[in-house]
């Protein structure tokens, strides 16, 4: 009896596996789902995804070139690199080759980036990547790589010499930054638009009845015992006291170029020039003077570059455009690879530091150190420049 019951279910079981085979191979003829083929570049009889190359079934459907592997920029094509792919014509890109056009793309160079499964395009390849100048631009075909949801534009901006706004000349080409700004915000006059505190002369009437007006001086008139017309509160320094802001502004922004463009803009595949190596000297005893001075290897420039060439978002150029027509400090933070997370920052101000890390200040004692401390320890960075422009020459 038990023999029986595994002999049945045993049946069931491969009933059930045959009707599975019989459903499966009946929608081989395409009654089921669409599916987009991608042929090798080969030509080859047998395709890559499901499905035939060509279906008469499919409608609005158009056999284009796509790349079947991933083709970083500089590469020359391989005929295995691209294949032919059904694509919908109403999402057909602007500057797509046809199927028939497969062997025109073979041997060609990838002028950007073109990733596995996507359409290549007449702008996305060149014969020669130094003949690309009637083309456009180098600058203007690597954004072609960058990702699609948002509109970029280039726009370059001034590196601090010292190396701190740039991550010590480590930013390269194709690293992602975040931008951060600080800023000195002032108290102003709302309708002078000039730093607080305002000029205040006494007005007083003469014997004569005319009016004298008294030499302006700097501060506040006040109430005051010391006196029943009241005294004039002024400040003990000369001008008011910045308060500074920092906050992070322009988030992934993409490092285009560092540094000047070569002339012709080709930055694809672009051979460095290196400084002429001399000619070894000959023995000693066998040259003059002059002679060993000329065979003197001559020394090498060290890199700094003093700008950089960012893509951003057109909202975002203005903004970096802006900071630096009020010459305002910018600093580009380097971004972890394949980061592209937007958190968001609070502005760092004294206040903040005071809350955020307990920064209290200290108790007035009855005794202080000699000789007094009036600042803090500071690198020399180069020229220095204090709030109102003026150069300030290290103790």
């Amino acid at each position: 009896m038990r023999g029986r019951v595994l002999i049945l279910i045993g049946a069931v079981i491969l009933l059930a596996v045959v009707g599975v085979v019989v459903f499966m191979s009946g929608d081989n003829d395409g009654d089921g789902d669409t599916d987009l083929t991608l042929t090798p570049g080969t030509g080859g009889e047998e395709p890559v995804g499901p499905g035939e190359t060509t279906s008469p079934r499919v409608a609005n459907l158009v056999e284009i070139v796509v790349a079947i592997q991933d083709l970083p920029r500089g590469m020359l094509i391989p005929e295995g690199g691209v294949g032919i792919q059904l694509w919908p014509q109403e999402s057909l890109p602007e500057g797509y080759f046809l199927g028939d056009q497969l062997p025109d793309v073979i041997g060609r160079i990838a002028r950007t980036d073109i990733y596995r499964g996507t359409p290549v395009l007449t702008r996305h390849v060149v014969d020669n990547l130094y003949d690309i100048a009637s083309e456009g631009s180098d600058a203007a075909a690597l954004m072609n790589a960058l990702p699609d949801d948002r509109s970029w534009v280039a726009l370059s901006i001034p590196l601090d010499p010292s190396g701190i706004g740039q991550v010590a000349y480590g930013l390269q080409d194709g690293d992602f930054v975040d931008v951060i700004l600080s800023f000195l915000f002032v108290d102003v006059d709302p309708t002078f638009q000039t730093r607080m505190p305002n000029n205040v002369s006494l007005i007083t009437r003469l014997e004569t009845g005319e009016l004298s007006i008294g030499a302006p001086r700097q501060g506040r008139p006040e109430a005051s015992t010391l006196s029943p017309e009241g005294v004039l509160l002024g400040p003990s320094e000369s001008s008011q006291r910045p308060r500074l802001v920092t906050q992070r502004t322009v988030t992934n922004a993409w490092v285009l170029h560092v540094g000047y463009f070569p002339p012709g803009g080709n930055i694809v595949g672009a051979t460095p020039t290196y400084a002429d190596v001399a000619t070894l000297p000959p023995p000693p005893g066998e040259q003059t003077q002059e002679q060993a001075a000329a065979t003197v290897p001559p020394s090498v420039t060290p890199y700094l570059p003093l700008i950089i060439t960012l893509a951003v978002t057109p909202q975002d150029a203005l903004v970096l455009t802006w900071a630096v027509d009020a010459q305002i400090p910018i600093t580009l933070a380097l971004r972890q690879a394949g980061d592209d997370r937007v958190t968001n920052t609070e502005s760092v101000t004294l206040d903040y530091i005071i809350r955020t890390y307990n920064a209290e200040p200290p108790n007035a004692l009855e005794f202080a150190l000699e000789p007094p401390i009036t600042s803090v320890r500071r690198f020399d960075i180069g020229t220095l420049y204090d709030f109102l422009g003026d150069i300030v020459v290290p103790e």
